[in-house]
């Protein structure tokens, strides 16, 4: 009996996850998951260690990020690039055509699929238009599920480098702002990335603001409960990381990974969640992030033709 119902428990989580918003051609790629987070964590650091970390020069004292997450590209789908029409190019363009923005963010799950090619079409919806775009502006991006599942992770790593690391925005005043970018990929942020993350926070009085962005969201609510294994940190993990973001006056935490915009507050650092960019979405919005005396953000409706 036990047996028995092994298998059918075997059947329906391939036949929930067959059925869910992720890759519905090979579902043990997302289950059997070969990449690890700690590995993947050295290899950023090493990465940063040998190529320093960004840092914006002479932004103004107030200005805006952009964030977006969960596009999805994938040939077998249909969601691919269409040059001007591309949700993805949209999002960038309204970024670089703001007069106030700095950067924009992608808070994981470029692809939707196995292989590069999704990866190769993210990399080219953001290479900068001179002909449509006024600024060249980067893009910073995290490492979400998907861009983990099916061996995917050497993929982003060519294209985008690293997914740990920290951006900082230096203002015209001597103002500073820091930007700490984590790896979600499988669940959780590991050991490693933790004790890396508490050490960055550990300077936070430097800062005038402090901000993260990592992929996976942290709430479960009645709407939102259809998603993969990966959805959630380990329980004692997400209450650690909430800690550490509350004891380190984070103002704002950016995340995706639901595919629906949400907010919650909880011990003083407000959790916010975009909508997905991909072609689920009827009307996908971004999230504009004013920086300045205070924080502020407000959805954006990505204007569709």
């Amino acid at each position: 009996m036990k047996k028995r119902l092994h298998i059918l428990f075997v059947i329906s989580l391939t036949i929930g996850l067959g059925l869910s918003s992720c890759n519905r051609l090979d579902v043990a790629g997302m289950v059997i998951n070969r990449s690890d987070t700690e590995e993947r964590v050295a290899d950023w650091l090493d990465y940063n260690a040998q190529n320093g970390e960004p840092v914006i020069e002479n932004a103004p004292d107030e200005y805006h990020i952009y964030s977006c997450s969960d596009s999805h590209y994938s040939e077998r789908d249909s969601i691919v690039p269409q040059g001007e029409n591309d949700r993805l190019y949209k999002y960038i363009t309204a970024e670089r055509n703001d007069p106030m923005a700095v950067f924009a963010i992608h808070a994981g799950d470029m692809v939707n699929e196995s292989g590069e090619s999704g990866f190769r079409m993210t990399y080219d919806a953001l290479v900068y238009d001179s002909v449509n775009q006024v600024k060249n502006d980067p893009c910073f991006l995290v490492i979400g599920n998907h861009d983990v599942y099916f061996d995917c992770a050497p993929f982003f790593k060519q294209y985008f480098h690293t997914s740990t690391y920290t951006v900082t925005v230096n203002t015209v005043s001597g103002y500073k702002d820091l930007f700490i970018f984590l790896d979600s990929g499988n669940g959780t942020h590991g050991k490693r990335q933790l004790k890396w993350l508490e050490e960055k926070l550990s300077h936070r009085e430097d800062y005038r603001h402090c901000f993260v962005v990592s992929h996976n969201w942290l709430f479960r609510t009645s709407y939102n409960y259809t998603t993969t294994p990966a959805a959630n940190l380990p329980q004692d993990e997400q209450y650690a990381f909430m800690d550490l973001m509350s004891n380190n006056n984070v103002e704002l935490v950016i995340m995706g990974h639901f595919h629906m915009r949400e907010q919650r507050q909880f011990g003083g650092v407000q959790y916010v969640m975009t909508d997905n960019l991909n072609e689920d979405k009827v009307t996908p919005s971004y999230l504009v992030v004013t920086v300045g005396e205070k924080v502020r953000y407000a959805y954006e409706e990505l204007e569709m033709e």
